[in-house]
C-alpha cells in the first residue's frame, strides 16, 4: 500500500499534468479498470462524463472540454489507501473568461500506488455552463 506522502505526490503529479494538458501522465496514474465519477446535477452534464465509468476516457474527455490552470490543493486528508482533497483551479473553455471553482475529490489507491477510483464533487451548474456549445 502506498504511503501518505506517495499518495499526495501522485495527486500533485495528476494536478500538474492536468494543468499542462499532459494526458499521458494523467493516464499513467490510473490502475487497470480504474473508475471516475463526477457527482452533482447529472441532468446538467450532457457533455461531461459523470460516470462512474472508465477513468482514462473520462479524464481525456474532461481535458478536451476544459483547460485547467492554477490548480492548488487547499486541504488533504489521508486515511489508509484513501485521500480526500479539497482543491481549487481556474477552468476555461477557451472562449469565455476563466472561472475559479473549488472541488472535492475522493481518491482510492490500489496496492501499487495507482488510482483505482475517484469521485469528484463540484459546482456542476458552472461546469455545465462552461462546456455548453
Amino acid at each position: 500500500m502506498p504511503t501518505r506522502d506517495e499518495m499526495i505526490a501522485t495527486i500533485d503529479r495528476a494536478f500538474a499534468a492536468r494543468a499542462a494538458g499532459d494526458i499521458e501522465v494523467m493516464n499513467a496514474i490510473w490502475a487497470e479498470g480504474a473508475t471516475y465519477a463526477m457527482e452533482g446535477a447529472e441532468e446538467l452534464m450532457t457533455r461531461y462524463p459523470t460516470g462512474p465509468g472508465d477513468a482514462h476516457a473520462a479524464i481525456e474527455r474532461l481535458a478536451d472540454l476544459l483547460e485547467a490552470a492554477d490548480i492548488r490543493r487547499v486541504d488533504t486528508i489521508v486515511e489508509g489507501n484513501r485521500a480526500a482533497v479539497l482543491w481549487r483551479a481556474n477552468f476555461s473553455n477557451g472562449r469565455d473568461a476563466p472561472r475559479t471553482l473549488q472541488l472535492f475529490s475522493r481518491w482510492e489507491f490500489d496496492d501499487d500506488g495507482r488510482v483505482a477510483r475517484m469521485h469528484e464533487y463540484a459546482d456542476t451548474a458552472t461546469i455545465a455552463a462552461l462546456i455548453a456549445e
